[in-house]
């Protein structure tokens, strides 16, 4: 009795086990969703980039003339600035989530922590790098 109790919680302790870890496939289809997605954001930040440069130059344009053109243009150039920045933060999220599943694939839990901290850090330094591109991009000449 007790040999069988002991076969049984050992059998239900692996399928315990075996479910926590994703399969390669899973893991692979995971990676795949995220660069997909990751993918679709950039490419909705940059048409809203470019619809909204569009959209401020032609308004800003179509209304000053003369020395009021030089700061219609500075708006643009700030709304471009800001569109940038928003491209280069979708890519970088798009990027950590992506390296987030790949994290997740890995069995060792020190491993996957260490992953884990590499791709945050990874995206705290693009979101500076963004910020900087755009604070950058509107300093005075």
């Amino acid at each position: 009795m007790n040999h069988l109790r002991l076969i049984l919680i050992t059998g239900l302790s692996l399928i315990a086990l075996s479910a926590c870890q994703e399969s390669p496939n899973e893991t692979a289809e995971d990676v795949s969703e995220a660069r997909q997605d990751a993918q679709e954001d950039v490419s909705k930040a940059r048409s809203e980039e470019a619809e909204e440069v569009g959209k401020k130059a032609r308004s800003e344009e179509a209304e000053e003339v003369g020395d009021a053109r030089e700061a219609a243009q500075s708006d643009v150039n700030e709304e471009a600035a800001k569109a940038r920045r928003d491209v280069m933060l979708a890519e970088a999220k798009g990027r950590h989530q992506v390296a987030m599943e790949k994290c997740d694939a890995l069995t060792d839990d020190a491993e996957e922590d260490a992953c884990e901290a590499l791709a945050n850090a990874q995206l705290e330094s693009d979101k500076a790098s963004a910020e900087a591109t755009f604070k950058s991009a509107n300093e005075p000449n």
